[in-house]
């Protein structure tokens, strides 16, 4: 390992230890008299000279606390919903123990939630049902995440719909989920447990075409029929494999129809240009986040 990438790997470390003192009074997080571990102080007296007004420590801090502000904003800013549905203090327990357990990986912060679902759902904070709930809530909205920067290919013409391989476009996403967290949308506060309602469901998550992301519930044979056109099928093919119970002539002429008005159907191999609304208006949409892109 070069020198400098070793001080580079150093210094990262650093950034990822917990925030303390002052600068953690300066968030959301719940309060702690904790102080930084002397393992701050030893890479602070390592890497960086004290200045004149400030030491090694409180130099390293002014890092570390930019560091850890905009990786707490900018995970909370993705996931709206979950915060609504979600007493406060325990949010932002659950958002600082997920970057603990799960630092950023990426280059770009829209891919620091992505694990944040699978954390959800295993957290030994939560009850049994809030982890199926959050879970849940979490999933759509990082799905949205990930539609809005999905590519996009051609969307078929009628001339292209019986001799071409049709898929699902990569901007469609199709969830099982285990409790019908869609409702979430439509809440101010999270019921009580008794109040929940119960059943999984299945639903389709896509951008639209003023960048916008979409959700909506399918019924079961219609997510059998877009599960298989994720990889790519003829329609020959697709027609030969029908589902049980097997959907009426109406109920395919009605999926369809949808799903071209959604433009959720591609062709594969043949690259579209993203069919972004230049007439809308984007005033205010200035950052990958669901918050600001969701409807």
């Amino acid at each position: 390992m070069q020198p400098l990438e070793k001080l580079q790997q150093t210094f990262f470390r650093a950034l990822l230890l917990p925030l303390r003192g002052s600068s953690r009074a300066a968030t959301e997080l719940p309060s702690s008299a904790e102080e930084h571990s002397p393992e701050f102080f030893r890479v602070a007296d390592e890497l960086i000279k004290p200045g004149p007004a400030l030491s090694s420590a409180e130099r390293l801090e002014l890092y570390h606390r930019q560091y850890w502000f905009r990786i707490l904003d900018s995970l909370a800013e993705d996931f709206p919903i979950l915060r609504r549905m979600t007493d406060e203090t325990l949010f932002w327990s659950l958002i600082e123990s997920y970057l603990l357990a799960r630092p950023s990986r990426s280059y770009t912060l829209r891919h620091l939630g992505e694990a944040f679902p699978t954390f959800l759902a295993n957290s030994p904070v939560l009850s049994s049902v809030q982890r199926h709930w959050l879970s849940s809530i979490a999933r759509i909205e990082y799905a949205f995440m990930e539609c809005f920067e999905s590519a996009q290919s051609a969307i078929p013409q009628p001339s292209d719909i019986q001799s071409s391989v049709i898929e699902l476009q990569d901007y469609v996403k199709i969830l099982h989920l285990p409790v019908p967290a869609d409702l979430a949308w439509e809440w101010e506060t999270f019921p009580s447990a008794a109040a929940l309602p119960s059943g999984d469901i299945h639903i389709a998550v896509w951008r639209g075409t003023r960048g916008h992301s979409h959700h909506e519930r399918l019924e079961l044979v219609e997510t059998i029929l877009l599960e298989k056109l994720q990889s790519g099928i003829t329609l020959a093919d697709l027609f030969e494999s029908l589902p049980e119970p097997t959907p009426s002539a109406d109920d395919i002429t009605r999926f369809f129809a949808k799903w071209q008005n959604h433009r959720w159907l591609g062709i594969r191999g043949k690259r579209g240009d993203m069919e972004l609304d230049p007439t809308a208006d984007w005033h205010g949409i200035d950052r990958m986040s669901s918050q600001t892109l969701s409807l």
